[in-house]
């Protein structure tokens, strides 16, 4: 008798792939099912075998089977995420389309989740590591009202007890932005997903960037750039984004703010002290709760008061 099987569809970005694949295999090893999901080629883990893989306008990637199993298929959405993760699933066709990020999804098996991925030896255990995702988040209005002032990030750091703090960044540069700067980012933005999205009032992003460098100066940072170009298809993600990915993974002190980026390099890291932002990013219908996160060693850190953004 054939197996039921499990295909993964994948959106644009890199975190929430991680998500979607660490879900998708997670159902399909539970209930002994064929798995089928796109490669993290970036994390030498290749396409599934006898997977085929549709490409969608901005690089999304839906995994198929081969050969299909006939009678039932169904979706596995956010909405039924914990449903069919904790019951045994009839012999069919899965397909895992949402974006799976609860933390609590993954709680029981994050030893087992972490033996998928090949490890980064923890070589920094003084510094602190602040990821600061910025580039559409500067310039998109649905993006840059989740941001906190630079005040709150102060407040937040002082939550750690580390001797350098290292700022890893998808920005260009760490100094005072003009005007030209973020037409320079609007203009990739527009060559990826949610190139229609709202444009936040130029003054208000130099601002923003600007108080950020000026006021968290006082910690003397170390800064690491983006070294590369934004990658084909993408509004933030740099070319070589896997290089900070791994980065932050050595670290032993993790600072987090509404990324799904480095809330995974946090996860796949040794790290034993991880702060995340505890009201992470709203949306209309909820708030999602990767700023709770409770495993070992972590921690949240700020509140809705630090929020930069008033209409």
């Amino acid at each position: 008798m054939s197996k039921g099987k499990v295909c993964v569809s994948y959106t644009v970005g890199f975190g929430n792939n991680l998500f979607q694949y660490t879900y998708g295999r997670l159902l399909a090893e539970k209930n002994d099912f064929d798995f089928h999901a796109p490669g993290l080629l970036e994390l030498n883990i290749p396409v599934t075998p006898n997977t085929k893989i549709l490409l969608g306008p901005y690089g999304e990637r839906v995994a198929l089977p081969q050969e299909h199993l006939g009678g039932h298929q169904y979706i596995v959405s956010d909405a039924t995420a914990h449903g069919a993760l904790t019951q045994n699933l009839e012999r069919a066709t899965y397909t895992v389309r949402g974006y799976f990020e609860d933390y609590e999804l993954y709680a029981p098996y994050v030893e087992k989740i972490r033996s998928w991925f090949p490890p980064v030896e923890k070589n920094n255990t003084a510094d602190l590591a602040l990821h600061l995702r910025l580039q559409n988040r500067l310039v998109q209005k649905s993006h840059h009202r989740n941001h906190i002032s630079a005040e709150g990030f102060l407040r937040g750091i002082e939550k750690f007890d580390f001797d350098r703090l290292h700022i890893i960044t998808d920005s260009k540069k760490w100094d005072f932005y003009d005007i030209d700067d973020i037409k320079e980012i609007q203009e990739k933005v527009r060559n990826g997903p949610g190139s229609h999205a709202e444009w936040v009032a130029t003054e208000r992003s130099i601002n923003y960037m600007n108080s950020l460098v000026e006021k968290l100066a006082v910690h003397d940072p170390i800064i690491h750039c983006a070294t590369s170009g934004t990658s084909p298809k993408s509004g933030a993600l740099a070319a070589n984004f896997i290089d900070d990915f791994n980065f932050i993974r050595s670290f032993d002190k993790i600072m987090l703010f509404n990324s799904t980026f480095s809330w995974w390099a946090a996860l796949l890291s040794e790290a034993t002290c991880v702060g995340t932002y505890g009201p992470w990013k709203a949306t209309k219908k909820k708030k999602k709760n990767l700023g709770q996160t409770n495993f070992p060693g972590w921690f949240s850190w700020g509140d809705e008061n630090d929020l930069y953004w008033s209409e």
